[in-house]
């Protein structure tokens, strides 16, 4: 069985080809205009033929998101946000691509924006990415979750990294000296 959310052959993408790991565009959805906000799960190359991971906010996709936002609310088009959100990438390189200042500029739209919004979490919804996507913080008029969702402040996985490097951090201050196996097997006391 086929499902859809907006009327058909009513979605129109907006800018395509630039920040694919956030797919935006207008449709229909009962014969009112929307504008959709989705988190795209596929791995995509951007322009510059980097591979970006699907779920994850990178400087590109955060900076087409939040000029759609801005554009739905001066032409007073609802939103609908569709979240599968790990969060924004980290590191050096995205620090230098600016993703400090598109995500900025993608919670501040989400933040200051005054049509009627909808979410949808159709997956993961982890961090700031639950933020930027219409989180329970920006007040939407709805929100939906899917019975398989999941929504923390990070992922399981995340939490028992975070908490490793923390005993392990704790650890090598007191001079133990903590071996790969140790780390590995979290067997440290």
């Amino acid at each position: 069985m086929h499902c859809c959310i907006v009327d058909d052959r009513s979605f129109d993408q907006f800018k395509e080809d630039y920040g694919k790991t956030i797919v935006c565009g207008y449709a229909r959805v009962d014969g009112w205009a929307v504008g959709i906000v989705a988190n795209q799960r596929l791995i995509v190359k951007n322009k510059k033929g980097e591979m970006q991971l699907g779920g994850v906010i990178y400087n590109d996709s955060a900076d087409k998101a939040a000029r759609f936002i801005m554009n739905c609310n001066q032409k007073r088009i609802p939103l609908v946000f569709l979240q599968d959100v790990t969060g924004f990438m980290v590191g050096s390189r995205s620090e230098h691509s600016g993703i400090i200042k598109d995500g900025a500029k993608l919670v501040n739209a989400v933040a200051n924006s005054v049509v009627p919004k909808i979410t949808i979490i159709v997956g993961n919804s982890y961090g700031a990415g639950n933020y930027a996507m219409c989180g329970k913080a920006y007040d939407p008029r709805f929100i939906y979750a899917w019975p398989t969702a999941k929504i923390a402040v990070m992922g399981g996985e995340q939490a028992a990294k975070t908490m490793l490097q923390i005993q392990v951090a704790t650890l090598k201050i007191k001079g133990k000296v903590i071996t790969p196996a140790d780390e590995k097997n979290c067997c440290v006391n």
